[in-house]
């Protein structure tokens, strides 16, 4: 068998070209010089560990309030789970401060491969202003699998963390460490070990430039959880997000705020972006976006410029362009609007990116208040969804984005204003 070196695509014969990735030469011979293991061992082993399943402790508790919207309030032990994010963006910060509210008086192994022994204390004892001394932390510098598994044995670690598997490899591989055969490799041996064993594992993974964890896809179907810490690495708020859940559900985001002694949980964000609305100008529209089913207050922000090019500009920051181009669509169609040589801004302050189409009526109102040159009230809030039609819909989660304002500030009524045309005479009055 020949196994490529990339992506782990296997094939009998040897090829010039990975028929999966593209990768040319880049197929070696795979022998398997692991030992297999008798019928009788397998079954012992899973009648033993069952038996332990009754005398261990199901989770670790955790007392942190944003941990708990993605975590649901515990670790599971045995579970694994996959944290990842661009460099620089806090995922070892993050990681400490997981170990850090963690209840229960566990035993914690660190396994670095990036950073030696001196650099993990420092930045621990950094974010750790109020400690727990709950949970004992056992910090090391270890590259090499079969010696990460053989020191949670002799310590008896209740939970380890692994930063990062792209640093871990395997003598059992011919390939470097980080290499995708190396990676599948190790976490597969990993998530067995912690199973079999009952120790909570932690995982932090690089990612590629589209944003996807570094590695075969197959890493995330290995894993129990799979995490995400996003934002910019240069700003002030993070997002971590749970897209995958075998534990619980998926439907809430964690915002934090980068500071000098870690992440630190942001539960004011709405009073934050709306005192930062200070004057009411053509351009401001406040609404409503949902991110991972958790709904954020936008202030959003439009600009139309007449344009200098031979063809207008579309350009969006926090939001999908190809939604703006088909909103600019709709009004060019059903108001007649003249918008073909006007370069067309729109702006979500905050780091704030949304795949969402609850955002359609702020943009829509946000480009008329411009093209009018009328003041919005900043106490009007606009969270409709357009058709293509020119109708008004509601939203996904439509109940949960209206909890988020108080008396203070009016919905556009949906009954008086089915049709985008509805909105045209509403700002014009």
């Amino acid at each position: 068998m020949y196994l490529c070196k990339e992506c782990g695509y296997w094939t009998p014969v040897k090829l010039w070209k990975c028929p999966d990735c593209s990768a040319f030469w880049s197929f070696d011979e795979y022998k398997d010089t692991g030992k297999k293991l008798k019928k009788h061992e397998i079954a012992t082993g899973s009648v033993l560990e069952t038996g332990r399943q009754d005398t261990k402790n199901s989770f670790f508790d955790l007392q942190h309030k944003e941990l708990q919207r993605v975590l649901q309030n515990w670790i599971k032990v045995g579970g694994v789970y996959l944290l990842g994010g661009e460099p620089g963006i806090g995922k070892s910060t993050i990681v400490l401060q997981i170990i850090q509210h963690i209840q229960g008086g566990c035993r914690i192994g660190y396994f670095s491969g990036e950073e030696n022994v001196t650099q993990v204390y420092d930045r621990f004892k950094r974010i750790s202003a109020d400690k727990n001394d709950s949970a004992h932390l056992d910090v090391f510098h270890s590259t090499h699998f079969e010696d990460i598994v053989e020191t949670t044995r002799e310590k008896k670690f209740d939970m380890i963390v692994i930063d990062s598997i792209q640093t871990i490899y395997s003598v059992g591989q011919d390939s470097t460490a980080g290499s995708p055969n190396q990676v599948k490799y190790c976490a597969e041996k990993l998530s067995e070990f912690c199973k079999t064993s009952w120790v909570a594992c932690l995982i932090v993974g690089h990612v590629t430039k589209g944003g996807e964890i570094a590695g075969p896809k197959y890493l995330e179907h290995i894993v129990d959880v799979v995490m995400y810490l996003e934002g910019d690495r240069f700003g002030q708020y993070r997002l971590l997000k749970c897209m995958k859940n075998r534990f619980g559900h998926t439907d809430d985001v964690a915002i934090f705020e980068m500071s000098l002694f870690g992440l630190k949980p942001v539960y004011d964000l709405k009073e934050r972006i709306l005192h930062a609305v200070t004057s009411t100008v053509p351009w401001s529209v406040i609404t409503v976006g949902v991110d991972n089913w958790r709904a954020v207050v936008v202030h959003l922000e439009v600009l139309l410029n007449k344009t200098k090019f031979k063809f207008p500009q579309r350009s969006a920051i926090g939001i999908d362009t190809q939604r703006l181009n088909l909103i600019v669509a709709i009004l060019e169609k059903y108001l007649k609007l003249d918008l073909g040589g006007i370069d067309i801004y729109v702006n979500i302050p905050w780091e704030f990116s949304f795949h969402d189409s609850g955002l359609d009526l702020a943009i829509a109102a946000g480009i008329l208040s411009q093209y009018k040159n009328k003041i919005l009230d900043r106490h009007l809030v606009f969270v409709w969804e357009l058709g293509l039609g020119g109708q008004i819909t509601k939203t996904k989660m439509h109940e949960k984005r209206l909890k988020e304002f108080t008396e203070d500030f009016t919905l556009i009524d949906y009954q008086k204003i089915k049709h985008i045309v509805g909105i045209m005479q509403f700002i014009a009055s």
